[in-house]
């Protein structure tokens, strides 16, 4: 079965390859081109890899998720390899580098999904599954604060290149320890049958969700919300202006950060109910709206981030925990693919809507929109509840 210590510790360094290799690349391309519209490019090929995961969920149900998990990050390594030596050896070739990083990114979208699916193919019950969630989600929003903060360490003394190349020794030590944590669970080949087109085959994911009590609004849910993470993401680095510290940012950052975690934990200790699931995805407005009071006030804000974070946390991990539950093995891959890609459609319209909110109306705007998707989308869950009744 599942080696657990070798899983974790490889979701861990593969985590901080990634994470590191997020910031370093973008930080290369800016210093590198002196555009924001080249950085532009490679925030809309990361965002739109993520948008398109509805496609590539036949590919992993057709496959062993055991399978898609080793190809994906042996991929993943080889073309993290690749980019680095596009960085040291083809310093303008930002074309070359940004296809490199895109299939990087592909590569991610195809693991994570797979990677979810082993975890319920190796527990025995629902809070099993939910506890083992909590903690890679616990894993990674750790990783993601280190990883921030090491690649500003890490470049204060290397150039890009060289982090880049520790970025893939990473991903390879990653790939090594997560072949012997599946070593021993067995390799379950989809059974063939008769073949249907492409195009049913990403929709199965969609009728599968569209049947279920809680998926079905859960997927319009998500829809909705895919708008506010990108423009929280635009949100704090102006309100660490306004309060006239750069360093402010960061620690918003790991303000939600840490949130997230506590989060995790707690959510790992409660029993997977879709009445949870909305409640705390309404409660996650609260700490949101009050910001608008607060923002001129870095040390409420903080505060303020926290508890979202923390909110957030608990209804993100529990619903994904009640996504595994209800959905077939058969089609899970597309199921999760299918979610994926409602988590994600709106990031690149809603970048722009809140640049341009702030620059024209302000923060209180953006804000209040954010509250207003974030209240609709958990009433729109609770009605999973009576439904589930």
């Amino acid at each position: 079965m599942l080696k657990k210590k070798s899983y974790f510790f490889s979701r861990a360094v593969g985590g901080l390859a990634n994470s590191l290799f997020s910031m370093v690349f973008i930080w290369w391309l800016q210093t590198s081109t002196k555009s924001s519209f080249v950085v532009g490019i490679a925030e809309a090929i990361f965002s739109t890899t993520a948008a398109l995961s509805i496609f590539y969920g036949p590919i992993i149900d057709h496959y062993s998720f055991k399978r898609t998990s080793y190809y994906s990050i042996l991929v993943q390594t080889v073309f993290l390899f690749a980019t680095t030596i596009a960085v040291y050896q083809l310093s303008k070739s930002y074309i070359l580098a940004l296809i490199c990083a895109g299939i990087v990114s592909v590569c991610d979208e195809f693991f994570n999904p797979a990677d979810r699916a082993i975890l319920k193919e190796t527990t025995a019950n629902e809070q099993e599954l939910n506890n083992l969630i909590s903690k890679v989600s616990n894993i990674d929003q750790l990783v993601n604060v280190a990883g921030t903060a090491l690649s500003g360490f890490l470049l204060t003394f290397l150039i890009s290149a060289n982090v880049m190349l520790i970025c893939s020794l990473l991903s390879l030590i990653s790939f090594v320890f997560l072949f012997y944590a599946l070593k021993e669970i067995k390799d379950r080949p989809k059974v063939k049958k008769a073949e249907a087109k492409y195009l049913n085959q990403i929709l199965n994911g969609y009728k599968f969700i569209k049947t279920n009590y809680f998926l079905s609004h859960y997927f319009w849910s998500s829809i909705l919300y895919s708008f506010v993470t990108p423009a929280m993401a635009i949100l704090l680095p102006r309100i660490a202006q306004q309060n006239g510290q750069a360093g402010l940012y960061s620690m918003f950052y790991i303000s939600f950060m840490i949130g997230f975690v506590i989060g995790a934990t707690i959510a790992g200790r409660l029993s997977v109910r879709v009445k949870t699931i909305g409640f705390t995805w309404i409660a996650s407005a609260v700490p949101l709206l009050l910001i608008i009071f607060f923002s001129n006030n870095w040390l409420i804000f903080t505060g303020l981030i926290f508890l979202f974070g923390l909110m957030t946390s608990i209804h993100n991990i529990l619903a994904e925990s009640l996504i595994q539950i209800t959905a077939d093995d058969e089609i899970l891959g597309r199921v999760l693919t299918t979610i994926r890609t409602s988590t994600s459609i709106g990031g690149p319209i809603s970048s722009i809507v809140a640049g341009i909110l702030l620059d024209s109306s302000g923060e209180t705007v953006l804000i209040l929109a954010c509250g207003t998707i974030i209240l609709i989308s958990g009433l729109n869950i609770f009605r999973a509840v009576n439904e589930a009744n």
